[in-house]
């Protein structure tokens, strides 16, 4: 089980831990025909318990650098 400075997490966070959903949503069929080389791909993670997390990007298994993508905060449901 996760610890921390402060004790066993399952004593930080009290209340049913549940894993994140993760959905990766398709590029608009627009930027796929558009004569840009970039698109946009979005990555939804929802569901999950305790608040914390860390999610990145990879590509082929290795972690994308941060000048190729651009990442927004997370939004209350």
């Amino acid at each position: 089980s996760p610890t921390s400075s402060s004790g066993p997490a399952h004593f930080r966070f009290p209340g049913k831990r549940s894993a994140p959903s993760v959905f990766l949503l398709d590029p608009h069929p627009e930027e796929l025909s558009g004569p840009n080389p970039r698109v946009t791909l979005t990555c939804l993670v929802r569901g999950f318990y305790p608040e914390d997390i860390s999610v990145e990007w990879q590509k082929n298994q290795e972690a994308g650098g941060g000048s190729s993508y651009d990442v927004m905060g997370p939004l209350k449901e």
